[in-house]
């Protein structure tokens, strides 16, 4: 017979599993059905983000994965998937570290910056994963030729932070006092 603390354990973990099933479904809804007309314009990186902070690295590179796999379905797979969803599991250890050592938790403007330099380290990261198959000369290429995808990546981090940090730190909130 089970003990109540296993009973409440594997409720826990059941909501944690559909709270990760929940989230993916709608980072791929938002990545792969474009809701603003702009190139790498999408709310994604901010939501995992907000969940990295609220919720903590396994949580952030679980959701990432989740959405990377779910969206690619969709959109194709490619050279470019391992680089993409490595490049978000920079995103969320880096979140994951400066929480630890700075007080970005408590301030939104630091929140926004971090927000906007993730939509550069992403693009970064995922020339850097290209030169896997084309060297040195291959990440230039790539980097350099997306950088302006990437300032629109980190500008509409900056623009959707402001949309989706109220509510998802709620429900956040909401969710960890349940738990």
């Amino acid at each position: 017979m089970k003990s109540r603390t296993q009973v409440i354990s594997k409720h826990n973990q059941v909501k944690r599993m559909t709270l990760i099933a929940m989230l993916a479904a709608l980072g791929t809804v938002l990545r792969v059905f474009k809701i603003i007309p702009i190139p790498n314009v999408q709310p994604v990186t901010d939501m995992i983000m907000i969940a990295t902070l609220m919720l903590g690295i396994g949580f952030g590179i679980s959701l990432a994965m989740m959405i990377m796999i779910l969206s690619n379905l969709l959109l194709g797979f490619g050279i470019w998937t391992v680089p993409q969803i490595l490049a978000y599991a920079v995103c969320v250890i880096t979140v994951a570290g400066l929480a630890k050592i700075t007080p970005l938790k408590k301030h939104f403007t630091l929140q926004l910056i971090l927000a906007t330099f993730l939509g550069f380290e992403y693009g970064f990261v995922v020339s850097l994963g290209m030169s896997i198959y084309g060297g040195w000369a291959a990440f230039l290429a790539y980097w350099l030729s997306g950088l302006l995808f990437d300032f629109y990546h980190a500008i509409g981090n900056f623009g959707c932070y402001f949309i989706l940090y109220k509510p998802l730190t709620v429900a956040f909130k909401h969710y960890l006092q349940q738990s």
